[in-house]
């Protein structure tokens, strides 16, 4: 919790009052009157407004609400123009690090995998895919097609696999997705 100083507005914390106060025993519960010695007010807890998807909340002070000092929040923008980019820019990189990251944590099991693309038709068509590899590539494909225990969104086979199927990320993100609740 904070606390609001009277004379300055500042703001401090318990531990902050009472290292500054140290030949004073101040009770453990603090009641009025121990705010009253030391001159402060209790700030309560404000409510963070929504943000959009580039947004931030950031505190803002505080500010008196029916008698009672309450910390002040304002949205504003997660990306602005600077030197190195502008914030559109920003935002772009931003959703792409984001996206890295979701694909990066997306792994499904072989029996998952061979499921959803029984689902979608499209099975025959890895089978396929596989046999028309060149052959350093072909051979290595096939092992982890029959053997592998999971697959990880980003492995180098998920991604031909997905152009011989002529699939796009967006559309294999949503086998992913699809297959994990298999």
């Amino acid at each position: 919790m904070k606390y609001r100083n009277r004379n300055d507005g500042s703001l401090t914390t318990k531990s902050q009052l009472i290292a500054a106060n140290p030949n004073t025993s101040l009770p453990k519960t603090w009641t009025p009157a121990t705010l009253d010695y030391l001159g402060v007010d209790p700030v309560l807890a404000g409510v963070q407004p929504p943000v959009g998807e580039f947004e931030i909340v950031v505190f803002n002070g505080v500010e008196l609400v029916g008698g009672n000092w309450v910390e002040a929040w304002t949205v504003q923008p997660m990306f602005v123009d600077n030197d190195e980019a502008t914030a559109v820019e920003q935002q772009a990189a931003y959703t792409a690090a984001r996206l890295a990251e979701k694909r990066a944590s997306m792994a499904i099991t072989m029996r998952q995998c061979r499921l959803q693309l029984l689902a979608e038709n499209k099975l025959a068509g890895v089978e396929a895919a596989i046999a028309a590899l060149p052959a350093p590539d072909q051979a290595s494909a096939q092992v982890e097609w029959e053997y592998a225990a999971k697959v990880n969104r980003i492995s180098p086979l998920v991604a031909v696999m997905g152009a011989a199927l002529l699939l796009n990320d967006e559309q294999v993100d949503a086998m992913f997705a699809s297959a994990a609740l298999l």
